[in-house]
């Protein structure tokens, strides 16, 4: 009975998380920044935008009926993701590593463990930077039976990022993060052990210089 109320409870959350990555916010910054090509005549940037969602969106939605997915499933929607962002964010620069693993496909994680991570870096971090926004992914095996996944960017970091987002009451507030963090209590209840560690990134002189957030998970 325990083990059921369990993997429904996994289940509950992992639509939870879904569903805080299809909100209404992201469609319509979607449908806006396709709609603004469209009026400047940018037909193939348009034509690029709308392939790349759409290939989003139906992985998303994919990804909503299984609870595991392949290492090299999440890096592609990550690729999507971050594709799109810096269709937006035109001084985006992103890179995506995975030096030590040969075997991406034979890799199985939870569904969508370390996107809300890359989301939280993008609108919360980078978002605001009026420097070029760097962010690097890098994902490794420890003693072959630990996935570490390594998020970093140059953002204004997490304090600057609250008080600005105290200051605007309009903004959208991010679910993702608070729905995967329940989802990983859960998951560490099942059959994982995954830890999520954020580091404030500063200069010697202690100016902020962006956050970095590893996430391990025993495989």
């Amino acid at each position: 009975m325990a083990q059921l109320t369990l993997e429904n409870n996994l289940k509950e959350s992992r639509l939870q998380l879904i569903k805080s990555q299809m909100n209404p916010h992201f469609f319509f910054n979607a449908i806006n920044n396709i709609q603004s090509y469209i009026f400047t005549n940018e037909t193939k940037e348009a034509s690029q935008y709308l392939s790349k969602f759409s290939k989003l969106t139906r992985k998303i939605l994919e990804f909503s009926d299984v609870d595991t997915i392949s290492l090299k499933e999440e890096i592609e929607s990550l690729q999507l993701y971050l594709e799109l962002q810096q269709m937006r964010f035109k001084d985006l620069h992103f890179t995506i590593d995975s030096h030590n693993i040969d075997n991406l496909e034979q890799i199985k994680i939870p569904t969508m463990m370390y996107q809300p991570y890359v989301e939280n870096a993008i609108l919360h971090g980078l978002s605001h930077s009026l420097k070029h926004k760097e962010l690097a992914i890098d994902f490794s095996l420890e003693n072959q039976n630990t996935l570490i996944g390594i998020i970093k960017d140059n953002g204004i970091g997490r304090i600057k990022s609250a008080e600005l987002n105290s200051l605007n009451t309009n903004k959208p507030k991010s679910f993702a993060t608070k729905a995967n963090l329940k989802r990983i209590q859960l998951l560490n209840k099942d059959q994982y052990k995954i830890t999520v560690e954020y580091t404030d990134l500063y200069t010697e002189n202690g100016e902020s210089i962006g956050t970095q957030v590893i996430i391990k998970i025993e495989l």
